[in-house]
């Protein structure tokens, strides 16, 4: 029964090379188990937020500048495009929010990290359910944005609903560099240079405007970033002008969303245990 025992609750040895390798899918979940009962006690208030900010959004964007240009933009009415952009904006903004703050408060100042690894879990499976908890969460808003964008016409196509799936692995990418970060920070304070960039580099990705106005150099930039790549292939869904080089925007954003994950497992490891 003892060796059993040993063998039901065994943990991926140490030695393999890569961090992911290490997660094991049950402490995955239980630890998401742990996050949504949480989330449930909560859930007004949880989605409070993103039913009135896509709501002002597209008011603000779609219908208030949208009535001074007159032409369309990337071909389709600016009212799509901005719809689009408003559900990039949002969701990608929810997964990096929930692995900045939330994960520095659940580890720093709730001891929620210690608690959890004072259990049979590891650090990389803890690491990996947060970055599923704040993927989650995401795909929640997307969907309830999603419902907005259709009641206001900024979406019309059904391929609309398609849209979620670049977005989660936008999220998870976002979630996966954000989490880096956090394991990186030793002061909260220390957000404010990291919100900054991203509120400053997430205008480069398309979200507002076509990525094709901008300069050969900021454009070069601009595709460089993954998130440019799941904004556009959402925005296609939504209005339909899927091409062939979304596949090739997708295979990247994958491959760096993986990247990044592996950098976030290994870098919460080094805070939290060596």
């Amino acid at each position: 029964m003892g060796i059993t025992s040993e063998i039901n609750h065994a943990r991926p040895s140490r030695t393999l090379p890569l961090a992911l390798t290490r997660v094991n899918l049950a402490d995955v979940f239980a630890v998401w188990r742990r996050h949504l009962e949480v989330y449930l006690r909560l859930w007004k208030m949880q989605l409070v937020a993103p039913l009135i900010e896509p709501v002002f959004m597209v008011f603000a964007f779609g219908w208030g500048i949208g009535s001074l240009i007159a032409s369309t933009v990337a071909g389709v009415p600016y009212l799509a495009f901005v719809g689009a952009g408003v559900l990039c904006f949002a969701v990608i903004s929810r997964a990096l929010f929930e692995t900045t703050y939330s994960s520095y408060f659940r580890m720093v100042y709730q001891s929620t990290f210690d608690a959890i690894l004072a259990t049979p879990v590891e650090v990389e499976s803890l690491a990996f359910a947060e970055l599923a908890w704040a993927t989650t969460k995401a795909i929640v808003d997307s969907f309830i944005i999603l419902a907005v964008l259709y009641v206001f016409g900024a979406a019309t196509t059904p391929l609309g609903i398609l849209a979620v799936i670049p977005l989660t692995f936008g999220a998870f990418f976002i979630a996966a560099l954000s989490l880096g970060v956090t394991a990186h920070v030793r002061d909260i304070d220390s957000y404010n240079l990291y919100i900054a960039l991203f509120f400053s580099v997430i205008f480069l990705c398309g979200v507002w405007f076509p990525v094709d106005v901008l300069p050969p150099a900021f454009r070069y930039i601009s595709w460089a970033i993954p998130l440019t790549g799941a904004i556009d292939i959402s925005r296609a869904f939504l209005t339909n002008t899927l091409a062939p080089r979304h596949a090739l925007e997708f295979l990247y954003l994958a491959l760096t969303a993986l990247l990044c994950a592996e950098w976030a497992l290994r870098s919460l490891r080094r805070r939290m245990v060596v």
